[in-house]
């Protein structure tokens, strides 16, 4: 089985950031120079059928354009910079509206779009906001100062409306969105940066990404300390997107985006590479058969899911196998890489020596 079929756009700069449209193939991307520049993929939303057509790009921000992300409803844009500036684009007619003009005193490196109508924006400081763009006032309806580093990546969990985020001081984070509440937190600053979180177990497990290479596998309602970890990667994995319930995607510094099955923990394969530059952002498009990947050069990259369509469907095993096989509070046995110390809000510098992945498989010893 060879690798997913690639579609490359050329942007007008380095991309920090992208998201997909929550119903249509539309994506985005927010630059290096404050543009955002918007692409829609073919109507089967497949990236291989025929090249994105560009569909608006707007200057929002003077200062890079770090996170990005749709409303609920889609018709807007919110964009996030390293200036602590937060502004809405609208879709539609690609105007720029001034929502947050004094959104952090920090640079912005986090932003999630929550189903409850809310917006959460995450800064260099360690500082959390929640944001109600249906009300007027300017003030954040909700403000948390639990981590001392900046904040990295969050992530949803929609069983009980919480927001889940991992900072560069080693935690992990749990805010009830309902009661606006600190829920929980991991046990005091650790020295691996935590760079990235995903949601998957149904909403049982949070699985983070760090600055080692280590996946660390969090309980829900336990999560003091991780309950099992899977140092796989060789460097650290910067972006983690959940594909379905059981497996993650994981874009790494050695420019490879991974296949992981969750519980069993295992390395199933590679869906393609960036080269020798790191995977800096990873999206899922709402239909899960598009991937959007970044890197430090100035392209997009679409990647065709549909190989792990398939192959989820000639997968006969029964699920209570595959949970048989669950240590929830064993470490998945392997070495673990030499940890390269990264600055607050560093993001993953170019990789020499990178190492060749050999399988091209998507499930390479699956069976």
């Amino acid at each position: 089985m060879e690798d997913a079929a690639c579609s490359t756009v050329d942007l007008a700069e380095q991309p920090m950031a992208c998201a997909f449209h929550g119903a249509e193939p539309v994506v985005a991307v927010g630059l290096v120079t404050g543009q955002v520049q918007a692409f829609r993929l073919a109507s089967d939303g497949h990236a291989s059928t025929s090249a994105p057509v560009e569909a608006f790009t707007k200057k929002p921000h003077k200062e890079s354009c770090r996170a990005i992300g749709f409303s609920q409803a889609g018709d807007r844009l919110y964009t996030a910079s390293a200036d602590g500036v937060m502004k809405a684009v609208d879709v539609a007619t690609s105007r720029v509206k001034k929502w947050q003009p004094e959104a952090h005193p920090a640079a912005i490196n986090a932003l999630q779009v929550l189903p409850e109508g809310l917006i959460a924006s995450g800064d260099d400081d360690g500082c959390i906001k929640l944001w109600d763009p249906r009300q007027a006032q300017a003030e954040a309806v909700a403000s948390f100062t639990e981590h001392t580093d900046f904040i990295a990546d969050f992530a949803y969990q929609e069983k009980d409306a919480c927001l889940v985020a991992v900072s560069g001081d080693g935690t992990i984070s749990i805010t009830d969105l309902r009661k606006m509440k600190l829920r929980e937190r991991s046990e005091d600053d650790a020295d691996d940066e935590l760079l990235s979180v995903a949601i998957v177990k149904h909403g049982s497990k949070a699985v983070t990404g760090s600055q080692t290479g280590v996946l660390s596998l969090y309980s829900w309602g336990y999560s003091k300390d991780c309950s099992d970890r899977f140092p796989g990667h060789p460097s650290s994995v910067d972006a983690l997107v959940a594909f379905d319930e059981d497996t993650v995607l994981t874009g790494s510094q050695d420019g490879l985006i991974r296949v992981i099955s969750i519980l069993p923990n295992r390395m199933l394969g590679v869906v393609g590479e960036h080269g020798d530059f790191p995977v800096e952002a990873l999206a899922l498009s709402h239909d899960r058969h598009c991937l959007a990947s970044t890197s430090h050069d100035t392209t997009l990259r679409l990647w065709d899911l549909s190989m792990l369509h398939e192959g989820s469907e000639d997968d006969e095993r029964p699920q209570q196998q595959a949970e048989s096989g669950d240590d929830e509070d064993g470490d998945s046995e392997a070495e673990e890489p030499t940890p390269r110390k990264k600055m607050k809000g560093e993001k993953s510098g170019k990789v020499t020596g990178r190492q060749k992945h050999r399988d091209a498989s998507f499930f390479a010893g699956l069976l």
